[in-house]
């Protein structure tokens, strides 16, 4: 297993890790129009490009034995006026073939160790298997800064968890 910066020539591939993350664990939580927004495009894959020639945030992404680019965790400043933590983990995924074999729990220490800080994070309710990996890799819930978030007119609750290096 290996962990590196991701490069724009990765757009490709984090989008599709992350498109198909949606629509495997939402499909039966979510409405069909708010998946779709989601879905796998070309116009996705160009925004991932930008955003990793921008280098404005921190891109991880993890790779197997041959080189294949199996998830990615994605974050930088936080976007919550609420919390007073400098750090938030924007999204944290691995290509569904790939679970369990820790390259979840590698992404998320590597984000730790290049914040060097705390950091927080939201993931939307009803996630359980998120969930309870942030919980099982001492995230802390704070049900205080729970939020909603609109999206194609519904109301997405997210569940916000704090990690804290002290």
């Amino acid at each position: 297993m290996k962990i590196r910066y991701a490069e724009v020539f990765d757009a490709f591939s984090i989008t599709k890790i992350q498109s198909d993350g949606w629509q495997k664990t939402y499909t039966d939580m979510l409405p069909d129009v708010i998946l779709q927004k989601r879905a796998f495009s070309q116009e996705r894959v160009l925004r991932w490009e930008n955003r990793l020639k921008e280098r404005q945030h921190i891109v991880l992404v993890s790779e197997n034995e041959k080189g294949i680019v199996t998830g990615f965790v994605w974050g930088g400043i936080g976007t919550d006026a609420r919390i007073l933590i400098k750090h938030e983990l924007y999204a944290l995924y691995v290509d569904d073939r790939e679970q369990n074999r820790g390259y979840g729990s590698a992404l998320l220490a590597a984000f730790a160790k290049e914040v060097h800080d705390d950091f927080y994070l939201f993931a939307l309710r009803g996630n359980e298997k998120a969930q309870n990996f942030y919980l099982k890799k001492g995230g802390i819930l704070k049900p205080e800064f729970a939020k909603n978030q609109e999206d194609e007119g519904y109301f997405l609750k997210e569940d916000c968890f704090f990690f804290l290096k002290s």
